[in-house]
Order: structure tokens, then C-alpha cells, then sequence
């Protein structure tokens, strides 16, 4: 018996997939892919990624300055 895929799922993996990818290229990479660009849910995610890159910054900057 084959299984029916629901085209509203299909749909809703594909936008958390572009929105993970930007989570990681905002985070990991701080470059946005020319090729994902057209998609908001690619955008979203790479602006979360690059604020929690600058969060991550913050904290780690506020360490320095306590242990200095």
C-alpha cells in the first residue's frame, strides 16, 4: 500500500528546510546564499541567525569584560 504525501506537507518541510538553511548560514556563515535569497523564509531565518550571532557576541564580550 502506498502512502499518500500531503501537498501541505511537502509545502511546510520545504519552508522549515529554507528556514533552517538561513538559520545556519546567518549563524554559522554570516553569508547569505544568492541562490535562497528569493525566499522569505530563507531571509527570516538567516536575520535569526545573524541576531543570535550577535547575541552570542554580547555574552561572550560581557565574559571578557567580568573575568578581566
Amino acid at each position: 500500500m502506498s502512502e499518500v504525501i500531503n501537498p501541505i506537507i511537502i509545502k511546510r518541510q520545504t519552508y522549515l528546510s529554507l528556514f533552517k538553511d538561513g538559520v545556519a548560514d546567518g549563524l554559522l556563515n554570516g553569508n547569505i546564499d544568492d541562490d535562497k535569497r528569493w525566499s522569505s523564509y530563507y531571509k527570516q531565518g538567516y536575520d535569526f541567525g545573524i541576531t543570535l550571532y550577535s547575541r552570542t557576541l554580547e555574552v561572550e564580550y560581557e565574559d571578557v569584560q567580568v573575568h578581566t
